[in-house]
């Protein structure tokens, strides 16, 4: 496709070039809406057209929407410098290109990546909620013993403007634990996480030090970030990416308070001296493009003391925040119909990695009580509007497969149930890494000893180099045998087995895939 160009910045349907690395921050805008920022000596690689030109690739969530005809701007940010500015065709497709919801409000690439409705485009009931939202977490947390604050972008935005930064799209809270061993932090959130569920929150966790708490609101839901701050040895951590070996206590003790949308929020008594820690000497200024760029040192500290448990964390939770909910199909799956034919009427369902909850919306709607469990709260909270609007017997909640707290906990519920379940797994075990499926069959080995089967669909190697409807991301392609060895040597058995085309097929796609049918007996 012939390259359209503009002064000193050229587009083309891999991405943004730009002749210098020396703009700092490079706006883009779709329709004169800010969409995504780069910085070009971070964000860019160099490429030789003519001349030298840097090169940055469009993010991976964009891509889904650039198709058609769009009008883009490229700016460089300091002095509002027009360096590209037109129509440009991705493709030859008539479409106008517009980077919306299903709602038509604009989206935004946030600092992770991600498309996000931003404050910019909600109403004033949504940010009224996430404040209330905001006071009840905190009075919470600080019920529960710990001294907690505003912090990261709603601090920001309080002290620079008393508002939620237009471009940021979620509220942060952090506090500061007495703890000094990583392994007593780690338990002192794990707390702080009940407290949040026994109020009715739904929540999602990051790490063993920082979790979100998942906000209804009237326009489809927030979230708000609760990060745990604590000193190791001198340095003052802050989760997700924050160190300092300058910390002080009296930055955040004893608390105090910002203006926030014309609310009192408790914050750290020097909020300054923390943004200064958080954001650097700079953090006065907007930068959309801000990324945490953590030395090695803490990042190796913080992931071998607290992570390592969000396998893939990143491609399901853009998917599910993006347009799963217009690509995805709604009628059930033709494994869910083989499924119901196989189990007795009145049968309870549990879908683990629900996604849409397709499925377990059909089962229940065949009067089946389902619990459907994902690792993504945009996809459990989706689905459970809809069961809650159709008057489903189903709920839905969020599993990670990763954390064996929450393995062991479900395990134990189901092993408790008056009724054993049926287990359901449709396209699941592909997607797990190797710890999240031995996981799952730590889950039912608990949960079906009394009775009760497990049916899997799964892609197998032979799917591997076949085109897939919804792109390439993660899969594992399992053979048929190692499943099945895995799941007898878990105290499994198989009770049926078949393997194949036309199983499975999807508009275009007919993926070779296998069907298992196993029990956990005494």
């Amino acid at each position: 496709m012939t390259v359209a160009e503009l002064r000193v910045a050229t587009i083309d349907p891999g991405g943004v070039a730009i002749d210098s690395a020396r703009p700092a921050v490079v706006d883009v805008l779709f329709d004169g809406e800010w969409v995504w920022s780069f910085q070009a000596e971070r964000d860019t690689r160099k490429v030789l057209r003519r001349t030298v030109h840097h090169y940055a690739p469009w993010p991976e969530c964009l891509l889904p929407y650039l198709h058609g005809t769009g009008h883009v701007t490229v700016r460089e940010r300091s002095s509002e410098r027009t360096l590209f500015d037109g129509d440009y065709a991705f493709d030859s497709s008539d479409a106008r290109v517009r980077i919306a919801d299903g709602q038509g409000r604009a989206l935004i690439v946030d600092k992770a990546g991600e498309l996000q409705c931003a404050f910019a485009e909600r109403g004033q009931a949504t940010v009224d909620a996430l404040l209330d939202a905001v006071e009840d977490v905190l009075a919470r947390l600080t019920g529960a013993g710990v001294d907690a604050f505003l912090a990261y972008g709603g601090l920001l935005g309080a002290v620079r403007d008393g508002a939620f930064i237009p471009h940021d799209s979620d509220a942060d809270v952090a506090y500061l634990s007495t703890h000094n061993a990583p392994v007593d932090v780690a338990r002192e959130s794990f707390a702080l996480e009940r407290v949040m569920i026994e109020a009715g929150y739904w929540t999602w966790r990051f790490s063993a030090a920082d979790f979100k708490v998942i906000v209804p609101d009237p326009e489809g839901g927030r979230a708000i970030d609760v990060f745990a701050g604590f000193v190791v040895e001198d340095v003052f951590y802050l989760l997700p990416e924050v160190a300092s070996e300058t910390f002080r206590t009296d930055m955040i003790l004893p608390l105090g308070e910002v203006e926030l949308h014309g609310r009192y929020i408790t914050a750290p008594a020097d909020p300054e001296a923390l943004l200064e820690i958080t954001y650097g000497p700079h953090w006065r200024i907007p930068d959309p493009s801000f990324k945490f760029e953590a030395p090695q040192w803490v990042r190796h500290r913080l992931t071998g003391w607290l992570r390592g448990n969000n396998g893939n964390h990143d491609h399901w939770w853009s998917f599910y925040f993006g347009q799963s909910n217009e690509t995805v199909p709604i009628e059930p799956s033709p494994f869910a119909r083989w499924v119901n034919d196989r189990e007795p009427l009145g049968s309870a369902i549990v879908d683990i990695g629900t996604g849409t909850g397709r499925d377990a919306l059909w089962f229940a709607r065949q009067d089946r009580d389902v619990l459907g469990l994902d690792y993504i709260p945009a996809a459990t909270e989706r689905a459970g509007n809809i069961a809650r609007a159709e008057e489903l017997p189903a709920r839905f909640r969020t599993l990670n497969l990763y954390d064996i707290r929450q393995v062991l906990a479900l395990g134990a519920d189901l092993a408790h149930q008056s009724e054993t379940p049926v287990l359901y797994g449709r396209f699941l075990i592909h997607a797990l890494e190797d710890a999240g499926r031995l996981n799952l069959w730590r889950i039912a080995n608990m949960s079906l000893r009394r009775g009760g089967k497990f049916y899997l669909e799964f892609r197998t190697g032979l799917d591997e180099n076949a085109e897939h409807e919804f792109g390439e991301h993660f899969r594992r392609y399992l053979e048929p045998d190692a499943v099945i060895a895995e799941i007898e040597a878990s105290g499994g058995q198989i009770e049926h087995c078949e393997a194949g085309h036309g199983l499975a097929v999807y508009k275009q796609e007919d993926p070779h895939v296998c069907r298992l049918v196993a029990t956990w007996k005494r």
